[in-house]
């Protein structure tokens, strides 16, 4: 790879980072509201997935596999949201550590 090809990967890396700020600044996205539909979502799917098993348990549908593929879908959708929310406390903790 040549150093010049480098250089412009790096400007169009930029370039694309201004665009993704404006469209930011001019959407009005809101982190609160943002962190709220994710939860909301992580929530949905724990419920969905009690559902089945419960249908499931009653003898209402004999489907094991929605069964299943619903429960690892709320298990991986909760694990997510630990994860993220483990890297966010992090992130805070390390900005406070900053001196000024």
């Amino acid at each position: 790879m040549k150093i010049d090809q480098l250089q412009n990967s790096l400007l169009i890396k930029d370039k694309k980072l201004l665009e993704v700020n404006k469209d930011l600044n001019t959407g009005q996205v809101n982190f609160a509201d943002v962190l709220t539909q994710s939860l909301q979502k992580v929530n949905d799917d724990q419920m969905h997935s009690q559902e089945l098993g419960d249908m499931f348990m009653l003898g209402l549908t004999d489907n094991i596999s929605d069964v299943s593929i619903a429960g690892m879908k709320a298990d991986l959708s909760l694990n997510l949201a630990v994860e993220v929310t483990n890297k966010v406390l992090a992130a805070y903790s390390e900005i406070m550590r900053l001196q000024l």
